[in-house]
């Protein structure tokens, strides 16, 4: 039996991670690919008023779509996605675009995973990829 491709989306639990996972969703659709939701949250996370129905939104929005949703309590948020990946590789990883203040979550997952391409998707739904390094260029290091 071949196994499904899939489409990770990493979200946090912010109202605005509901247009990755739309986002995600029409990729996985255009691809034939399963949609897959992940959210990592910090060990010591106390939520803020909205963030348990942000996450429910997300969840709902996941389920509506097919797919599924995971959340993570970990305070190493790239190596938890990429243990779950590990599990079933994905096709193609959806990211929010770092911001200004962002941490180094894109970059440092793209370079245990380099081999994954990367959808940032920006606060105005444009679509920014980060495409696999070939295994070329990664011999050349």
């Amino acid at each position: 039996m071949k196994k499904q491709t899939t489409v990770l989306v990493c979200v946090t639990p912010q109202a605005a991670s509901s247009q990755l996972v739309e986002a995600g969703r029409i990729l996985a659709e255009k691809n034939d690919a399963a949609l897959e939701v992940i959210s990592v949250l910090p060990i010591s996370t106390s939520f803020s008023k909205n963030e348990p129905a942000t996450l429910e939104k997300l969840f709902s929005l996941a389920k509506d779509a097919g797919g599924e949703m995971a959340i993570y309590f970990s305070d190493d948020p790239v190596l938890t996605v990429a243990a779950h990946m590990a599990k079933q590789k994905p096709a193609l990883i959806v990211t929010g675009f770092p911001g200004e203040d962002s941490t180094s979550f894109v970059s440092a997952l793209h370079l245990l995973v380099p081999e994954i391409p990367v959808s940032m998707v920006s606060r105005d739904n444009t679509v920014y990829n980060m495409l696999p390094l070939s295994q070329d260029i990664l011999s050349a290091r």
